[in-house]
C-alpha cells in the first residue's frame, strides 16, 4: 500500500494536481486546512480531508479505470476565506426617491464581503486560463475575479431597495438592512463554487447632483415652513387687532 500526500502550497487558495500513473492500493493523506476533490476522467471520485488515510480507490470504484485514467486533484485552502471588496465603480446606483415627486437620485456605494469557497472544481472551470495556466490561483486573482462579477450583481438589488426605501432621509440609517438584503437577494454564485456569507456597506453616499437636488429641496421645505409661519403669525396678529377693534366699539 501507498501512501501520497498533498501539502499545503504557499499562498495558494486553490491548486491542481495531475497523476497520470498511480496505483490501485493507493492511499491519499491531506495536510490540515486543506480539502482535495478527486476526479478520474472527469469524473468525481471522491473528497479527501485532514486526518484521513482513504483509499483512492474507495469501494472500488476506479477498478475499470485505474489502469489507463488520469487522475486530477483539486485542491483548496479552507484557511483563507476571501474577504474581497466591491463597489459600483463610476456608475451609480439609481432609484426614485417618493419624497421627492419620483426624482431619480444617485449613490456611490461599496465596501466588502465575505464569500465562502465550497467547490475548487467548479470555480476552477469559471476562472480565466490565464488565473490557471500555472496550476495554481492566488487569493487575489479569486478576489479580483469575483470582484468583476459582483459588481454587476449588487447595483441592481441596492437600486430595487433604495426604491422600497423611496425616502432620502431614511438612506443612511437603512446601511444595515441593505447589506443583509444583498445577502440575501443578490443571484447566489453556487454555479462557481462560491457562496457570500456577509456583505458590509463600508460607503454609501449621494452624488454631488443628487445632494443639490436634496438641498434645494431642504431650502424650499424650510422657506415654506417660514412663510406658513409668517402667515400664521399675520393671521394671529390680525385676530387680536379686530378683538381689540371690537372692544372698544362696546364702550
Amino acid at each position: 500500500m501507498v501512501d501520497y500526500r498533498i501539502e499545503k502550497q504557499e499562498g495558494a487558495l486553490i491548486w491542481k494536481i495531475e497523476l497520470k500513473k498511480f496505483d490501485k492500493d493507493m492511499r491519499i493523506l491531506v495536510d490540515d486546512g486543506c480539502v482535495a476533490l478527486a476526479f478520474a476522467d472527469g469524473t468525481s471520485v471522491g473528497e479527501f480531508r485532514p486526518g484521513e488515510k482513504k483509499l483512492l480507490n474507495e469501494g472500488g470504484r476506479l477498478s475499470k479505470l485505474y489502469k489507463k485514467a488520469k487522475c486530477t486533484f483539486f485542491v483548496f485552502n479552507r484557511e483563507k476565506p476571501a474577504s474581497v471588496k466591491w463597489g459600483v465603480g463610476k456608475t451609480p446606483v439609481t432609484y426614485e426617491d417618493r419624497k421627492l415627486g419620483g426624482i431619480a437620485l444617485s449613490m456611490s456605494a461599496y465596501g466588502h464581503c465575505d464569500v465562502i469557497l465550497h467547490d475548487a472544481a467548479k470555480l476552477w472551470q469559471k476562472m480565466p486560463p490565464e488565473y490557471t495556466a500555472d496550476n495554481r490561483i492566488e487569493a487575489a486573482e479569486i478576489e479580483r475575479f469575483i470582484q468583476r462579477e459582483l459588481i454587476a450583481k449588487v447595483a441592481p438589488v441596492l437600486s430595487r431597495k433604495l426604491s422600497e426605501i423611496g425616502d432620502y432621509t431614511r438612506v443612511q440609517a437603512a446601511v444595515s438592512d441593505l447589506g443583509k438584503s444583498i445577502d440575501r437577494e443578490i443571484p447566489d454564485l453556487e454555479a462557481m463554487g462560491l457562496h457570500i456569507d456577509k456583505t458590509v456597506i463600508e460607503g454609501l453616499e449621494f452624488t454631488d447632483e443628487s445632494k443639490e437636488i436634496i438641498e434645494k429641496h431642504r431650502a424650499s421645505k424650510v422657506a415654506k415652513i417660514e412663510t406658513d409661519i409668517v402667515h400664521e403669525r399675520a393671521e394671529q396678529v390680525r385676530s387680536m387687532a379686530a378683538a381689540v377693534s371690537g372692544n372698544k366699539e362696546e364702550e
